[in-house]
């Protein structure tokens, strides 16, 4: 059988959810205990790259498994061998054509600011600590310009092997005043996209950046033009969004072309 599961976790005790050599990653975590508690080896595919650093709360991926363990028991016995930092949250049966990375239709991320005079110490892992003040009125009025389709080459660091830079960013906000938090929804990020947008926010708030200037660093396609890559602690992976509903307010609600022929698939299960 082929499953999806859903994953919670706490970057800052991770070097990303990939694999690697020589630093702890989610996915080894993952993989590891599953053999631990049923002596099975599996691969498991990300829907998500994250970063080190970056935290999660609604994380996809999916894996092929003989288990006889219940769909319903399999994050309950799962969580039994994990560490505090990362959880389970759930499991169901998938077609067996299910990917979760190229199945995925967008994702919603959140980044969290913390301003003032004093640094935040037990929300130092899930969010940033911009000094002072920031004009949030202006950051505000900043956001509608990010939103819709554009290439967003100019919020894209060095090292990402993607050619698709145009991406809609259909929803974009600002909530709160001392402590800011960005959710952006889009059908795709390229490399630290989400965290430049927040940089480059930052920097209008700041007064660094004018907001007549916004626009002409989207269209320029130039990253030395916007805003500092803001660090990784501040960002989380709130929710993957796919052509159907797997955990619970997941379904993309935007039209995609994509959607009807990925709608068929899922709703083969």
């Amino acid at each position: 059988m082929r499953y999806a599961i859903m994953t919670e976790f706490d970057g800052s005790a991770f070097h990303g959810w990939q694999r690697q050599k020589n630093a702890p990653s989610v996915q080894a975590c993952l993989e590891d205990a599953w053999q631990s508690l049923t002596g099975e080896v599996i691969a498991l595919r990300g829907g998500s790259r994250t970063d080190a650093g970056v935290s999660a709360l609604g994380h996809v991926s999916d894996f092929s498994s003989f288990t006889s363990i219940p769909v319903n028991r399999i994050a309950r016995a799962w969580n039994t061998k994990l560490p505090e930092s990362v959880a389970v949250c759930a499991a169901v049966c998938v077609p067996s054509g299910f990917n979760a990375r190229y199945d995925a239709l967008g994702k919603t991320y959140r980044y969290t600011i913390v301003t003032g005079e004093t640094r935040p110490v037990l929300k130092r892992h899930t969010t940033a600590y911009v000094p002072g003040k920031l004009n949030v009125d202006a950051m505000r009025s900043a956001i509608e310009l990010f939103r819709g389709t554009h290439d967003f080459s100019s919020f894209m660091d060095q090292g990402s092997p993607t050619k698709r830079l145009v991406r809609t960013l259909h929803d974009i906000r600002i909530d709160g005043l001392k402590e800011l938090t960005i959710t952006m929804t889009g059908d795709g990020f390229l490399y630290h996209m989400a965290r430049i947008i927040a940089g480059t926010l930052v920097y209008i708030g700041q007064g660094k950046i004018p907001i007549d200037e916004l626009m002409s660093i989207i269209e320029v396609r130039d990253r030395v033009r916007a805003g500092p890559t803001m660090p990784a602690e501040g960002l989380v992976l709130d929710r993957v969004f796919f052509a159907a509903e797997l955990f619970g307010n997941d379904c993309w609600p935007y039209e995609d072309e994509r959607r009807e022929s990925k709608r068929a698939m899922l709703m083969s299960m």
